[in-house]
């Protein structure tokens, strides 16, 4: 780490850093300033941090989700809102503006329920969502792994990403408009529409919809309800890593019980 670094040279680990991010998602900068105290005390380690620097170098710690070195595999995407500094209907009413969203962007196999990316932007700005999953699943096809399938709801019916899809030869499970219309011309958009107004329960059944939930609905639940959906951060650029680092802890903690079981 400290190998042609310019000027002080780092004292703690990378390693204890990104484990005190795991542990800020339940306990703020002072408590694990605490915690390190007593590991120092009972588990021997040689020192501890302070408050500045777990706050410094948790906010710049690179958030990566671990991927297969090669393969296939199959992506959902999906959006969700979180709150920034607890912002919430109660402050609309009383001081009469309320704070932005914080919007989460996610992609992740349903299959094995393993996260993929995540963009996270203020409300109203960043790119859409069927931009970032076609950016997604363009990220991991330059690492060398396949897209088999991708889920998406009603949001995600355009025709950039179906012709992404049919270019790629991803299987679609996206869900199109009511009021889709087929075009002149043999397209997948076209077939896809055709074969959901023939009937939408079989459609459903033979691209097995309901399994986006696996890979969107059910991993926003769970980092909501494991860490909560607000965030301690005042400043934007903090609160949409420490947003990031949500659902990356949720990653890692989840892949670290597999490996163990």
């Amino acid at each position: 780490m400290n190998k042609g670094k310019v000027g002080a040279q780092y004292e703690f680990p990378e390693s204890l850093i990104r484990l005190q991010a795991v542990w800020h998602q339940w306990i703020d900068y002072r408590g694990l300033e605490g915690v390190t105290r007593k590991l120092v005390e009972v588990a021997k380690l040689p020192a501890f941090n302070d408050y500045s620097t777990i706050n410094r170098r948790v906010n710049r710690t690179e958030v990566k989700f671990k991927l297969p070195q090669s393969g296939s595999c199959c992506v959902a995407t999906d959006g969700s809102g979180m709150k920034f500094e607890n912002s919430g209907e109660y402050r609309a009413r009383m001081y009469g503006k309320r704070r932005k969203y914080i919007k989460v962007v996610i992609s992740a196999d349903p299959i094995k329920k393993k996260m993929i990316d995540c963009e996270v932007f203020i409300e109203g700005e960043g790119d859409s969502e069927p931009e970032i999953g076609m950016k997604h699943m363009q990220d991991i096809m330059l690492q060398g792994i396949t897209v088999k399938k991708f889920w998406g709801d009603g949001s995600f019916d355009t025709h950039d990403i179906f012709a992404f899809m049919e270019h790629n030869e991803i299987e679609p499970a996206v869900k199109v408009r009511k009021n889709a219309i087929p075009e002149e011309g043999d397209c997948l958009r076209n077939r896809e529409i055709i074969a959901i107004k023939k009937g939408y329960k079989k459609w459903a059944r033979e691209r097995r919809y309901g399994l986006r939930w696996n890979g969107t609905e059910g991993i926003f639940s769970a980092v909501k309800r494991k860490f909560g959906e607000q965030t301690r951060s005042h400043k934007v650029d903090n609160a949409t890593n420490e947003v990031k680092r949500k659902f990356w802890a949720y990653d890692e903690m989840k892949e670290y019980a597999s490996v163990r079981a």
